[in-house]
Order: structure tokens, then C-alpha cells, then sequence
């Protein structure tokens, strides 16, 4: 008999070994399975086949073979379980990660209400209402709760209580059933003729409906039953009696859910290229044609067609048979890029990324797995693509945080894109017009091959760019946000029939609502943050947990209804456009604004259009975006760039700063840009403002190597949180008094654990933030102590639901 290496679903550090099912299909690699775990059911992925079990270990058989293909390819099993180790995550949840959401089979416990118990829990409900569970009167409603009720109420100890005494009584019973994926592959019913079929005496509709049938199929295989049944309106009636008669059979097929909406506008390619781009195409050619790990770092100003490397290389890639991952950081990225790659592509492009409806999701990962789409174009999730034949990967903006996974798996988008190339022997082409300060010293010290784009394409010039000093220069007083300079550049830009872009850092209408007679700023009640008003919803919003009050709400410190919306949003600057500029078409572009990905691409598309004069957004428009019709860019407060409490906050502020900038003249006309800020002097906004990348680099990278940053050390984050805070205080302590004696923090080149310490959040739905740091030159005694405190000091804690968490190479402190 075979056994089956398994890694589950759940948080568990080691695969299992299982023994085959019984009444269900043989797996192989790269299948999942219904395991049992204890005494549920959970989904689980088949990473092997073994001869024999492991010793003294009691093997249970597998419930069910999910698949009947592989939903993977087996030979991604060594990245999942690389991932595993660096990141410390359970190999199964990896797995989980990397695949199509909405797939999983578990089972799950269900709380039912029995007829003994309807009288006396309907008494407690009238007599106890403000006690009893905010979930009994939906028990009592529908007669039982939601596997995800149910596991939500078991979670807190005290109703856990409650309810096993219910169930002793007899009132409740607490079932286990099966919970079905939530998406599945879409089928449609086709039809065709059987050959050599007998003749028959047939109706007028039904000789109609087969001679259709000859006529959509001919050689070209089944019909869908749709097609026939929209062709001819008695079809539907006719094909009871021809399937009768057995002079057609009906199947099904699988069909691929459409995840491009409209058309996306046609670009052609270029009639010729740079310079530049000829010369570091001539740099790639050698890896692209022989193969091999070579990881590339291109930079290239913005404007200056790195894009159009990206195409030309990947058609190179495609000429050979092999494949081609092009990661972004942001959806809207995705969307412009995805027209370029489609008009150049066609249907050999699939996307990924979370734009996308779950059923489209899973469409677009088995045309990849079967090898219908060799190009694959998606954000941070995209680095799991089931691509087999891999032999170029792509990461455009790869200096981008977005990259950073902030929560579960906390994996880093471009560093698995340089792992999966090295793994699958083949170029990396990172891309950027600022490239993270660790690209760039990895390029000069030879590990990464330096590539440059200097010049804009067609010789455009970059844009001017004006410093604008907010606490001297007139401003406007009906909309204080903007100084006299950048509104008069707006109204003659509007004048001139050009197109204009603000960018504001901040989402909503008011960044905080405060009270004007006492002063108080309403926060979360689960956060330790302030609310943001967001006017077009009429509502305060926290931006962490989702909790919202009405705008039209009292001073909960006075009873005050005197309450004024401060700061900036993007909501507000784009209303302030709108009275500024009344002929001005204003649209706005934001994660509110723009909440799915058919909003997003209709605002994209009127820009593209000139249907809109003035695009005001946060940091969806700052990078990566080609409009040729913008020529004035507008920062209205660069200050807000770089106010982050992290050792990167002014190499982010530069980047992001250029980023903006470059949205600027990429079309016939020149650019202008207007930076408004309170700290002109600031040096920041001098290099970006000059251009001066490699004064940048220079200056970071020393600060850097005398305080033991990266690139010169790696960092591990050491996350705890729980509901009461002393409770994380002492949890905090103990992990750093546990870290301060392990061995990794002695002898030459130790660990250095700097900490603990509250976060710069401290409080975030509902639960108290601790964090310590660990810091070492050398990762493996790095990751030697993480996997001691995971393994040893955890196990120990103690606090109400603690929790304590591993962030690998972190780019959030916050």
C-alpha cells in the first residue's frame, strides 16, 4: 500500500502521512485531499508519494481525492516548502495562500436549536436581553447558526461556556457537517451529432434543429446548447425528442469566465526604439536565449519606455516556448499594463490578482496550469502562478512596499519573484525609476546586473519642476489648500484644453473630526486612531478596522454638535477642484472612489479619453501610469510623504515623490510640476526635485551602514497583540528576556533585539500591539532564534487569546 505526504490546512509545523481513501480516486502530487485532523475534516495537498510510513505512527486513510488533475504543479513543491522555512509559516497554509481562493473543503461545527430548548432560551432572551449573546435571537429566528457563527461564538470562552451547558441540557445540539467550496469551475451544456445514427421520422423543428446543429458545429467540434437554443426559438422543445431518439448526445464542458470586461483600448507597437532601449535589449539577449539565473536591475527615468524592454523581451521569451511572469504592485497598474500585453499577446495573456472575482481567479489558474496562457500579469499574488515552463520573470516598480504581504503569510512579492527565477534557472528583469536603496547596492556590488534607461523616449524632456513654500506664499482663501501659484497653473492648463493631476496622500474628506468646543478628535472605539470623515458617504470611518458613526453624531466628551472635519483627503481636494474650477470635469481616483475593477477601468479609460480635465488621487496615480494629456502635476502637501516612524521613510518619500513628478509631460507637450510643502529647505524635496537618485542612494546607504540597516543586516519583526494590554506587556517582556539569552545572541556577529516596545499602533480592533526586533548580519543564527521563540518561548505565553506573530524582512513598522 502507498502512503501520502500530506501538509494540511491548518497551523501545523509538519506535514502528516496518510494512507490512500477508500472509496474515492488515487492522489498524486500536486492534488488535494480531504484529510481527517483530530476529529474533524480539512483540505490538504498531496506533496508525495511514499513506500512506507514513518515508524510507530498510526496512519489514518484519507477521506477523499478532491481533484481529478493536479491543482498545482509538483514541481512547486520546493518553493512552497523554501516559503515555509524562511517565512515560518505551516506549509499547508502556504499552499493555501498560493492557490485560488474560495476552494477549500472542511468540516465544520454547527449549533441547531431542539424543541426542548425553544421555550426556555426564548425566556432567557426577553428576561436577559442586555446579557444574553448578541447571536441568540438569530438562533431563535432561523433554528440554528452558521458554521462561521458557530466557530466565532466558541472562540469566546465565556459563550463556549454557555453553550456546552445548553447542550448538556438538552436546549442546543452542536452538529459537524461539511463545508463546500465556495467557488467551482463553470460548465455549459454543448451538444453534437452521433455519427452513423439511424434514420427516423421527425417533426419540421426537429429537422430544423439538426440542421443547425451540422451547420454551428461542421468541423468544429460541439455546440454550446445556448448558441442552438438563441439561433432557433424551438430548439429548446425539438432536442427532447432528437436526444430521445438518439440522433444527438448532450455533454458538458468547462467554459473560462471573461475577467477583462470591455475590450481594453489597442497599442500598437512602437515604429522604432530608443537608443537605450536597443542597448540593454542587446544586455538581456544573452540570458534570454541561453537561460540561467541572471537577475537584472533596470533603471530607467520615468518616461523612458521600460515598458516597452518588458514587451520586446518577453516576446523573445515566448519565440523559444517558455513562459513570462510580469509582476506590479498595485490592480491599477495591472489594468494599463494589461491592454499593452493583450495588444501585443492576445489571448496567450492571463491575469491574477485580486481584482478579479473569485471564479475568474480560478478560471485564469487552470488556463495557466494547462498552458493556454504563457504570460502571466498580476500583483503580489501573481508570484504563484502555476507557470511550468518559466523563462523570464518580470517585477515592474520592484522598489514598491505593496510587494509586502501585510498579514497572514507576510511574503515579499519581488524577493519570491527572485527566488522562483533562481529555482527555475532563468532572468529576473527588476524595474524601476527609483529602485529600492537594496537593489541598487545589490547592482553595484555585482550581484544584480546594472541596466539603465537615462533619457525619456522620443528625447521628452523631464518635467519642470516648482518648489512652492505653503508657509510664505499667498494662498487662496475660499480653499487654503492650494496656493495662488498651483491654482492659477490649474485654471490655465483648463484654459488651454490640457490635463491636470493632484495628488494628495490621503484618502476620504477630513483626515480627523474634531470638536469645537472642547477640542476632543473622535477616534475608533477599536482603534487607537482618529476617524475620517468621508463626506460622499456622510460618515466617520476608521481606515483599520471598518467601524463607521454617522457624520451627524455629538461630542461624545461634551455632547457638543459642533464638530468640523480637519486635514485632507482626496475627497476633499477634488471637491475644492470642483468650486475652484466649475467648468472643470473632475474625476476622482482612490480605493473609495474606485471600489471595483470595472469603476477603476472606466475612470482610467475617460482619462485616456480627455473626458476628464482634472484626476485628483492618493498613491493609486502616483506610479506607473501613462497618460500623454497630463502636463501639470500638483503635490498639495509633500510633508505627508515622509511623516512615517521607519528607517525608509525619506527614501519613500523620494520615491514616491518621483514617482508623482513623472506623471508629467510623457506625451508632445512639456510638463510642469508644483510641489507644495511647509519644508521646502527639506532635502528631500531637493533631490527629487533635481532628479538626484544617486545622491539619494548615497547618502541612505551610509546612515544605513553606520546604524546596521538593511542591506547590511536583515531584520525579523517580532508581532504580539492581545485584548488586554498589560497581558502583551508581559508577553512582550518575556519573549525579549527569553531572546536576550538564547545562544544567537552571543559570541561574534550576534543578534541584536532591539525592544520590546508598543507599536506605532497600539491599538488596533479592539487588540493591544507589542513588537521587538531582531537585527544579525547573519541570517542564520537570525533564523535560529525566530524558530526558538516560535517553538519555545510561544508555547509558554500566557494572556487571554495572545498572539505573537513573525514578520520576515518587514517593511510596515507600524
Amino acid at each position: 500500500m502507498s502512503f501520502f505526504e500530506v501538509a494540511v490546512n491548518a497551523p501545523l509545523p509538519q506535514t502528516l502521512t496518510y494512507g490512500p481513501p477508500e472509496f474515492s480516486p488515487v492522489p498524486v502530487p500536486g492534488m488535494r485531499v480531504l484529510a481527517p485532523l483530530g476529529g474533524r475534516l480539512v483540505t490538504g495537498y498531496v506533496l508525495a508519494v511514499l513506500d512506507e510510513a514513518p515508524e510507530g505512527v498510526e496512519v489514518r486513510r484519507l477521506a477523499e481525492t478532491l481533484d481529478d488533475e493536479v491543482l498545482f504543479p509538483p514541481e512547486h513543491i520546493p518553493f512552497y516548502r523554501w516559503l515555509a522555512s524562511y517565512y515560518h509559516h505551516p506549509l499547508g497554509e502556504v499552499i493555501a495562500t498560493a492557490l485560488p481562493g474560495g476552494i477549500d473543503v472542511r468540516s465544520s461545527l454547527c449549533v441547531r436549536l431542539t424543541e426542548d430548548g425553544r421555550e426556555p432560551l426564548a425566556a432567557l432572551a426577553a428576561t436577559a436581553e442586555a446579557s444574553s449573546p448578541s447571536w441568540l435571537a438569530r438562533l431563535l429566528e432561523a433554528g440554528e447558526l452558521s458554521a462561521a457563527a458557530t466557530a466565532a461564538a466558541r472562540r469566546r470562552p465565556k459563550e463556549q461556556r454557555l453553550l456546552a451547558g445548553w447542550e448538556r441540557k438538552g436546549w442546543v445540539s452542536v452538529a459537524r457537517g461539511l463545508s463546500t467550496a465556495q467557488v467551482r469551475r463553470k460548465t455549459e451544456a454543448v451538444l453534437s451529432l452521433v455519427p452513423d445514427a439511424g434514420a427516423a421520422p421527425l417533426k419540421p423543428s426537429e429537422r430544423r434543429t439538426l440542421e443547425l446543429l451540422r451547420e454551428l458545429g461542421g468541423d468544429r467540434g460541439p455546440v454550446p446548447r445556448r448558441a442552438l437554443t438563441a439561433a432557433y426559438g424551438g430548439a429548446g422543445a425539438a432536442l427532447a425528442g432528437l436526444l430521445r431518439l438518439g440522433l444527438v448526445r448532450q455533454g458538458e464542458r468547462q467554459v473560462y469566465r471573461d475577467p477583462f470586461g470591455e475590450t481594453p483600448p489597442f497599442f500598437p507597437p512602437p515604429e522604432q526604439l530608443s537608443p537605450e532601449q536597443e542597448q540593454v535589449l542587446r544586455q538581456l539577449a544573452p540570458a534570454v536565449d541561453s537561460g540561467g539565473f541572471t537577475p537584472f536591475l533596470l533603471h530607467g527615468v520615468t518616461g523612458s519606455g521600460k515598458t516597452e524592454v518588458y514587451l520586446q523581451a518577453a516576446a523573445a521569451v515566448l519565440a523559444q516556448g517558455r513562459e513570462v511572469l510580469l509582476l506590479v504592485p498595485e490592480i491599477a497598474l495591472a489594468t494599463q499594463l494589461e491592454a499593452q500585453f493583450l495588444s501585443r499577446f492576445g489571448e496567450r495573456v492571463a491575469l491574477l490578482h485580486s481584482g478579479l472575482s473569485p471564479g475568474e481567479r480560478l478560471d485564469q489558474w487552470l488556463r495557466i496550469l494547462r498552458g493556454q496562457a504563457p504570460v502571466v500579469l498580476g500583483a503580489r499574488s501573481a508570484v504563484f502562478a502555476p507557470l511550468r515552463h518559466l523563462g523570464l520573470v518580470i517585477v515592474d516598480e520592484e522598489h514598491e512596499s505593496a510587494y509586502k504581504q501585510a498579514d497572514g503569510l507576510r511574503y515579499h512579492g519581488r524577493d519570491l519573484a527572485v527566488m522562483r527565477a533562481s529555482m527555475a534557472g532563468c532572468p529576473v528583469l527588476l524595474g524601476s525609476a527609483t529602485p529600492s536603496v537594496v537593489s541598487s547596492h545589490h547592482a553595484r556590488q555585482g550581484k544584480y546586473t546594472p541596466l539603465a534607461l537615462t533619457r525619456r523616449v522620443r528625447d521628452q524632456s523631464l518635467p519642470a519642476v516648482e518648489v512652492v513654500d505653503l508657509g510664505h506664499s499667498e494662498r487662496l482663501i475660499a480653499e487654503p489648500f492650494f496656493s495662488v501659484i498651483l491654482a492659477e497653473a490649474l485654471e490655465k492648463n483648463l484654459a488651454a484644453g490640457q490635463q491636470s493631476l493632484l495628488f494628495v496622500n490621503r484618502r476620504g474628506f477630513a483626515s480627523s473630526y474634531m470638536c469645537r468646543d472642547c477640542g476632543h478628535i473622535l477616534r475608533c472605539r477599536h482603534c487607537q486612531v482618529s476617524l475620517t470623515l468621508h463626506r460622499g458617504r456622510n460618515r466617520l470611518l476608521c481606515h483599520y478596522c471598518g467601524y463607521s458613526l454617522p457624520a451627524a453624531t455629538v461630542c461624545p466628551q461634551c455632547r457638543s454638535e459642533r464638530l468640523a472635519g480637519l486635514g485632507i483627503g482626496a475627497e476633499r481636494i477634488a471637491a475644492s477642484v470642483a468650486t475652484l474650477l466649475p467648468a472643470a470635469r473632475v474625476a476622482r481616483l482612490d480605493s473609495d472612489s474606485a471600489g471595483d475593477r470595472r469603476e477603476h477601468l472606466a475612470v482610467l479609460k475617460a482619462v485616456r479619453q480627455g473626458e476628464v480635465d482634472i484626476l485628483v488621487g492618493t498613491q493609486m496615480i502616483a506610479k506607473g501610469l501613462h497618460f500623454p494629456g497630463i502636463t501639470l502635476v500638483g503635490i498639495v502637501w509633500a510633508d505627508s510623504t515622509m511623516a512615517a516612524p521607519d528607517f525608509r521613510a525619506e527614501e519613500r518619500g523620494f520615491q514616491q515623490l518621483t514617482q508623482v513628478m513623472g506623471r508629467a509631460g510623457r506625451g508632445e507637450m512639456p510638463g510642469r510640476v508644483i510641489i507644495q510643502t511647509h519644508r521646502p529647505e527639506h532635502h528631500i524635496i531637493q533631490l527629487a526635485r533635481d532628479n538626484e537618485y544617486n545622491v539619494l542612494f548615497e547618502r541612505e546607504i551610509a546612515l544605513r551602514r553606520e546604524l546596521g540597516y538593511p542591506p547590511f543586516t536583515r531584520l525579523i519583526n517580532i508581532k504580539l497583540s492581545g485584548p488586554e494590554e498589560a497581558e502583551v506587556e508581559r508577553a512582550a517582556q518575556a519573549v525579549a528576556s527569553f531572546a536576550e539569552a538564547h545562544p544567537a545572541c552571543r559570541g561574534s556577529n550576534p543578534v541584536q533585539v532591539l525592544g520590546p516596545a508598543p507599536a506605532p499602533l497600539a491599538r488596533l480592533r479592539d487588540r493591544s500591539r507589542w513588537q521587538l526586533l531582531l537585527k544579525g548580519g547573519d541570517l542564520g543564527r537570525l533564523h535560529q532564534l525566530a524558530r526558538a521563540i516560535l517553538h519555545e518561548a510561544r508555547p509558554t505565553l500566557r494572556g487571554r487569546e495572545l498572539r505573537l506573530a513573525l514578520d520576515v524582512d518587514p517593511e510596515d513598522m507600524m
